[in-house]
């Protein structure tokens, strides 16, 4: 008797998720929506069911109480993801989606920044774009993808590119070829705002030229160079330096442009030494740190990392000085 209480208490205790799917463009439950299950586990990830909404939108699947999960509806070619964690599977879900168009509709890219590193022996760029989407429809299009960008030729074999869904975890995306130069992305744009890192490197020279354009509707562009790096070209005007690490920012007001790059310099070191200088003598116990998250392809194979979240120094003095004047003006204090 007692072995099979044992054996009761060790079997898992099953629960339902209920949820309703919501879509957000016309306001009421959606019908014929297909809801995947996911189980979240230490050996990754696995399906653990699947329904689809009934004509109230409602939906049930079957699951591991004690286990956290993955609901991911898919609609119109878009997925929609929320996590359900331990414990949380008797509360009813939720699940918003919207109507996808191949239209850009409202869609604006609001930032544009461009970091350019070089040891003298590699010129390494990182460019983030932030798409804002202040409407309640996805814009979906995989035959000419949503971002389209250009990257110089020869750096045309080094291209890594990663997309966040508002809310979402970054997840890398295949840079397609649309013509001489041009590339681009085949991810969702959701409402709210969409980020895209892409990087990739060439070999640098004495000085290294970077020729680009600008293909994605008309924004405001940044340039970003670390102490240690000068550079000069037509249309680029100095909007004045970030304060902790001290890297110099620039506005690229042609549409193309071609940036002549002197010296050698990287952003990581700069932020490290501003992270220790606010950090004092505690240690990473004592207190929250700056976490490295390397961008596309450089865990892989790229020589200099630059950790994501070094640069949201840089990032957000940007972001302060993308809502300023266009006259070089700085923000006031």
């Amino acid at each position: 008797m007692k072995a099979a209480v044992l054996f009761l208490c060790a079997l898992p205790l099953v629960a339902a998720i209920n949820g309703t799917v919501v879509n957000k463009t016309s306001g009421k439950p959606q019908a014929g929506v297909t809801v995947n299950l996911t189980k979240i586990g230490q050996g990754g990830m696995e399906a653990a069911g699947k329904a689809v909404s009934d004509a109230a939108g409602k939906f049930q699947l079957e699951a591991d109480a004690s286990s956290p999960y993955l609901v991911q509806a898919h609609w119109q070619g878009v997925s929609y993801n929320v996590q359900a964690p331990p414990g949380a599977l008797a509360q009813a879900l939720d699940v918003a989606i919207f109507d996808a168009s191949s239209k850009a509709g409202a869609v604006q890219f609001s930032q544009h920044m461009i970091l350019v590193e070089t040891d003298g022996k590699d010129l390494i760029v990182n460019e983030t774009v932030i798409a804002s989407n202040p409407d309640q429809t996805t814009w979906n299009n995989p035959q000419s993808g949503t971002l389209r960008f250009f990257v110089p030729a020869e750096a045309r074999a080094n291209i890594m590119a990663r997309a966040t869904a508002p809310g979402g975890m970054p997840v890398e995306r295949e840079a397609k070829q649309a013509g001489a130069g041009v590339y681009f992305l085949d991810f969702p744009i959701k409402p709210g705002e969409t980020r895209f890192d892409l990087s990739y490197k060439m070999p640098a020279g004495s000085p290294s030229v970077l020729s680009g354009k600008v293909v994605h509707a008309p924004g405001p562009v940044r340039l970003v160079v670390p102490q240690g790096i000068t550079v000069e070209g037509d249309g680029l005007a100095p909007l004045g330096n970030e304060p902790q690490t001290q890297a110099a920012i620039f506005e690229i007001k042609n549409a193309q442009y071609k940036i002549t790059v002197n010296g050698t310099g990287s952003l990581r070191p700069a932020a490290n030494a501003a992270a220790g200088a606010a950090a004092g003598a505690t240690s990473e116990e004592d207190g929250p740190r700056i976490v490295e998250m390397q961008p596309p392809g450089y865990q892989r194979e790229w020589k200099w990392a630059l950790g994501l979240m070094l640069a949201v120094l840089a990032l957000s003095f940007a972001a302060q000085w993308m809502k300023a004047p266009g006259d070089g003006s700085k923000p006031s204090a």
